[in-house]
């Protein structure tokens, strides 16, 4: 009979641990969880604690906040200095020293009363030179060339050909405002065979 057999075996186990555990007392008493000796035992030197409620709130941590720049004072010419300056170059206009203006400061530009054209040197035309000489002239208010910088060359002796062209040929006046008025104008000249510098 296996199963007779088992059931003693379960039975005197159980019989065994009832005798073995009747001498010990299992106590069930509330423990404190506060620990207040182990609060007074904390040394004097020691930051009080945390309450619970004050982590949850976040750290603030004073800044240094420099103070903002100083603006800059920018110092601005008066507003009469303004008209003064544009009436400068009419006062100079005859002398035709400074004061010449461009072409997007006239409201009508200055047109050749006599155009001088230049001559083509024939050592251009040995050496098959052609292209284009460009001159910055400038132009009193009377139409008088004042004076004649080269701006682009060919060499060959078409440079001096078209500044001794345009320095005897004649012009009109630019105009601003209805008045005339210096300018500063450039004038191109173009050197091609079978011609003439136009």
């Amino acid at each position: 009979m296996p199963w007779s057999l088992s059931l003693g075996i379960h039975l005197l186990f159980f019989c065994t641990l009832l005798f073995l555990g009747r001498n010990r007392i299992l106590d069930l008493t509330e423990i404190d969880l506060e620990m207040a000796p182990a609060a007074q035992a904390v040394p004097a030197n020691h930051p009080a604690p945390v309450p619970e409620d004050e982590w949850r709130k976040p750290e603030t941590v004073p800044r240094f906040i420099p103070p903002p720049p100083k603006k800059l004072e920018i110092k601005t010419p008066p507003v009469a200095a303004a008209p003064v300056a544009p009436a400068a170059p009419s006062t100079e206009a005859g002398d035709g020293s400074s004061g010449f203006r461009s072409i997007a400061q006239v409201s009508q530009l200055p047109h050749f009363k006599v155009k001088v054209k230049p001559l083509y040197p024939e050592a251009a035309k040995h050496a098959n030179i052609e292209g284009f000489v460009i001159l910055q002239v400038d132009i009193d208010a009377t139409g008088a060339v004042k004076k004649v910088d080269l701006v682009q060359g060919l060499g060959y002796g078409c440079d001096e050909s078209a500044v001794a062209a345009v320095g005897q040929s004649s012009f009109t006046p630019a105009y601003a405002g209805g008045e005339p008025v210096p300018v500063r104008i450039r004038i191109p000249y173009h050197f091609k065979f079978g011609e003439d510098g136009e």
